[in-house]
């Protein structure tokens, strides 16, 4: 009997161990996918990293161009009765410092000057000393009249002359001249006035006559001569005279006299420069104005 036991365990156990060995192999199961979140549920991103931009190098700034500084000023100094004043030492204090004298014409250009504020001191022997202020702007021609009174006469004592007889009265003559030929349309476009208010030019200077061109392109101040006479004809432009009050035209080839002691003046009208050729007689050439 107790054999019988032990060989039945003996079975059981290589039909066990048989069938172990006859069973497939134990595949590993795929793990589960992660449920989708629930609504309402907030989700946690992680943020991109932060990119720093290039730096940018600034590029250099450009000066600022110049500003056109062509200013300069046009003077015209004139006595109380109109006439032109040449030999008047005009010097200017200020941003530029500068210095002239007036021509013939009594005229004085000081170009290239810096804009501001500027003290002229006008002076001479034949007028009293004189300063005011002008204001230069940039790029603009100042035009500067002034009107200076003259010189008080020199207190001389003498011893009184003796009484001659009276002789006969003779005008006081200038230096002689010399004889001159001028081509005028060569000598204007020589002395074009241009953009300047006006301009005088002397053509012939002879005894007691003086002869000059005038161009306008702004009116003339009024003039008066005391012992001259004056002649005037037009060569080119339009304009008028105002002479004692009255106003009269003026064209091309027009022709005005006025007497000495009379006081007159003229102004363009239209585009074009009144262009005048003016001559007066009566006084020593080196006096006229």
């Amino acid at each position: 009997m107790r054999n019988l036991l032990l060989l039945s365990f003996l079975l059981a156990g290589v039909i066990e161990w048989s069938a172990q060995a006859q069973a497939p192999p134990t595949q590993a199961q795929p793990k589960p996918a992660p449920a989708p979140p629930k609504a309402g549920t907030p989700t946690t991103q992680t943020p991109p990293p932060k990119t720093t931009p290039p730096t940018r190098t600034a590029a250099p700034r450009r000066a600022p161009a110049p500003a056109n500084s062509r200013s300069g000023m046009a003077i015209t100094a004139t006595s109380p009765q109109g006439a032109t004043l040449s030999g008047v030492r005009v010097e200017l204090m200020g941003p530029t410092e500068r210095g002239g004298e007036t021509d013939g014409s009594g005229q004085v250009n000081l170009p290239g000057l810096l804009a501001g504020t500027y003290r002229l001191r006008f002076s001479g022997e034949r007028v009293t000393t004189f300063e005011r202020e002008v204001t230069v702007r940039t790029g603009q021609v100042a035009d500067v009249d002034v009107t200076l009174n003259p010189a008080p006469e020199p207190r001389v004592i003498t011893a009184p002359a003796p009484v001659l007889p009276p002789g006969p009265t003779t005008a006081p003559l200038g230096p002689k001249g010399q004889p001159l030929t001028v081509a005028i349309p060569d000598f204007l476009e020589k002395e074009y006035v241009g953009r300047q208010p006006r301009r005088e030019s002397l053509l012939s200077c002879s005894g007691s006559e003086r002869a000059t061109m005038i161009q306008l392109n702004e009116p003339m101040p009024e003039r008066l001569y005391e012992k001259a006479d004056a002649v005037y004809y037009v060569l080119g432009g339009e304009g008028s005279i105002q002479m004692n009050g009255r106003e009269t035209k003026l064209g091309t080839n027009g022709f005005v006299s006025v007497p000495r002691g009379t006081s007159h003046s003229f102004a363009r009208r239209g585009t074009r420069s009144l262009v005048l050729l003016a001559v007066l007689g009566g006084e020593p050439c080196e006096q006229a104005h």
